[in-house]
């Protein structure tokens, strides 16, 4: 079974075995049995109407349902799949509710004769006969849960049915209902699948970055890396910190009672002293870089006027003299690696362009593999694949999995570069997630269907509804707070 299936409401609600007792999966046995009733945290909300774990819950059968899956399917009941099965759940409890309620809207009447087709089979003996005998010895508990998880199961099912088509209401091949499919459309979709491209892909991983090079950066903007000894005290408003300004400097209270007293906190730790104290970590604290000038030159003991900074207003001490960088430490090298990577990317993106040009020159005069071999260059290839952005189910996909292509199916640029280019063309350096990579057009590639398979549309539709109605205004979800602090294990 693969993960992160979202499987049609129409298969999955209610199972016999969850109708009659209520399953409680081994990784959370022991808190949700202790959190039954109204201490149950909400997972979320649909339209003010809460998702519980508590038993007879529209969600506690849907996690029931998917835990007797997984064990159908011989996987292994671990935490990671524990995760998956309450996940599942609490998306299909939302889509329930979610088509139940368009569902009602219409107006929409059960025939009472559908519910008792759907509740019989449950009152068959071994022969398949409807049994009388088995009908009255079954409690009107239970008759009344069949009826509540037939109902459910037949709304739900006739929204997917009128909005995506069933498989049991059509006349001869189509069918009655759901989005309808013309042969233009489908030809069109076809047709984006058509030509698709594989490559060789050179990769620069920013991580390689040299340390000489970030020593050489480093010895250019030293003063970036000084450090400074000061306490600060911030406060929300600036008549607040004007006066305390004006209180220390009249001496009614000292600047450590004054932290003690007023100071939030924001950049010091609970002594007041600040936490973030290397010169480029002051800058950024600043709404006016302008301002940096009148907290660095202070002089051992001073005290700064009200400066404007990000979290409020700031009042700096400066309380020793500040320390020059040693940049032979291992700690002012992390320093320094953490600040380029943070804020000056694009010294280690030309670098590396600089290096991917050398390698196109390279391999330009000779190939890719040959130049690869030379300039101790990582590769990796991508096979062939259709212009897909986002990696859209209805198209074949780029396999995002390869070193460095994490995302590329959402690069715009790095897309439209690589379906700008002539076979065996290279591309200029390109800008991928950690890496600058240059591509060579290998492969040229054809999807061997001229039809695109209706039932991919359909599963397509459904895959966006769903996406659609988990980020709807209606939804309150806290799925992952909830699971987390109150049911792992």
């Amino acid at each position: 079974m693969k993960k992160n299936t979202v499987y049609t409401l129409g298969s999955l609600i209610i199972l016999l075995i969850c109708a009659f007792c209520f399953v409680v999966l081994p990784a959370v046995e022991g808190r949700s049995s202790r959190q039954q009733g109204a201490d149950v945290p909400a997972f979320g909300k649909y339209n003010g109407k809460e998702i519980k774990y508590e038993q007879g819950s529209d969600f506690a059968n849907f996690v029931a349902q998917y835990g007797q899956m997984y064990q159908m399917y011989g996987q292994q009941l671990d935490q990671s799949a524990y995760y998956q099965i309450f996940n599942q759940a609490f998306t299909s409890t939302v889509m329930n509710y979610a088509y139940t309620e368009e569902v009602k809207k219409s107006g929409y009447i059960i025939p009472q004769s559908a519910i008792t087709r759907e509740i019989l089979p449950y009152f068959s003996d071994e022969n398949g006969n409807y049994s009388s005998k088995l009908y009255k010895q079954a409690s009107d508990d239970i008759k009344l849960d069949l009826h509540k998880s037939a109902e459910s199961k037949i709304i739900a099912e006739r929204f997917a049915g009128d909005n995506f088509g069933s498989s049991e209401e059509r006349l001869y091949l189509t069918p009655l209902y759901g989005l309808k499919d013309s042969k233009a459309e489908t030809d069109f979709i076809a047709k984006m699948n058509k030509e698709q491209r594989g490559f060789k892909v050179a990769l620069f991983s920013k991580s390689d970055f040299p340390l000489e090079e970030k020593i050489k950066y480093a010895n250019q903007n030293a003063n970036k890396f000084n450090k400074y000894d000061m306490s600060v005290i911030t406060v929300e408003e600036k008549s607040n910190a004007e006066s305390i300004a004006k209180r220390i400097a009249n001496n009614e209270i000292t600047f450590e009672d004054a932290i003690s007293e007023y100071s939030d906190k924001n950049y010091s730790s609970s002594d007041g002293k600040l936490t973030n104290a290397y010169q480029y970590q002051i800058e950024n604290l600043l709404e006016n870089k302008e301002d940096l000038a009148s907290i660095t030159d202070l002089s051992v003991g001073s005290v700064s006027a009200v400066i404007n900074t990000k979290a409020g207003f700031s009042i700096f001490k400066c309380n020793a003299a500040y320390t020059k960088p040693d940049f032979d430490s291992e700690e002012l090298q992390r320093v320094v690696t953490t600040y380029l990577s943070a804020y000056e990317a694009t010294v280690i993106e030309d670098y590396f362009t600089v290096k991917a040009n050398e390698f196109i020159k390279e391999a330009k005069a000779s190939d890719f593999d040959a130049a690869a071999a030379k300039l101790s260059v990582k590769t990796n290839s991508i096979e062939p694949f259709p212009l897909n952005f986002g990696n859209a189910s209805i198209l074949n996909t780029l396999d995002t999995s390869a070193d460095g292509m994490n995302d590329a199916d959402k690069n715009e640029n790095f897309l439209s570069k690589a379906f700008a280019l002539k076979l065996n063309e290279y591309s200029e350096p390109v800008v991928l997630n950690n890496n600058i990579v240059v591509l060579q057009y290998t492969t040229e590639g054809s999807s061997d269907d001229d039809d695109v398979n209706v039932n991919t549309i359909v599963s397509y539709d459904q895959n966006c509804a769903t996406a659609s109605i988990m980020k709807s205004d209606k939804l309150e979800n806290n799925f992952l707070s909830v699971y987390f602090d109150h049911y792992m294990k």
